[in-house]
């Protein structure tokens, strides 16, 4: 395998996404992103129940979990309470920014308005494919 991005971000829409994503990465740092708006459509707990589980089954796995929270802001509050790495917001007044990143920072997430513009962004396709195609998939990404 060619020596993946230490930006990568996979963002995932469920286990299987997760599974497929440790599998693949084994050791090598990532970040895994949930779907779009996930702490308004799915919560805050749904992410947190998944990334608690992919670690219990993945213990050497090397990731930071971030969770989409534009629509949602009170979602990022949740986030900081059950120890996520990160959270998505949507640009809101900087006073206010400037209090939830404070907040996040004090629990060790940070908090970002968009994801960096240098990152390496993978999309799963892990609502409509198998396993073995998950992972086929995210291999031929990484050696590009």
């Amino acid at each position: 395998m060619a020596s993946p991005k230490s930006d990568l971000i996979i963002r995932i829409h469920g286990i299987a996404g997760a599974k497929s994503a440790c599998r693949v990465m084994g050791a090598v740092p990532f970040t895994v992103l949930s779907p779009m708006h996930a702490a308004m459509s799915l919560g805050p707990g749904w992410f947190g129940a998944l990334v608690d589980q992919t670690r219990e089954e993945f213990p050497n796995a090397d990731f930071k979990a971030v969770l989409d929270c534009r629509g949602r802001r009170s979602g990022a509050l949740a986030a900081f309470e059950i120890g996520l790495s990160g959270v998505i917001v949507d640009p809101m007044p900087d006073d206010a920014l400037d209090r939830l990143t404070d907040l996040g920072r004090q629990s060790g997430c940070k908090v970002m308005t968009a994801l960096p513009v240098d990152a390496d962004l993978y999309e799963m396709a892990d609502t409509t494919l198998p396993d073995h195609e998950l992972d086929r998939r995210l291999r031929l990404h990484l050696n590009r």
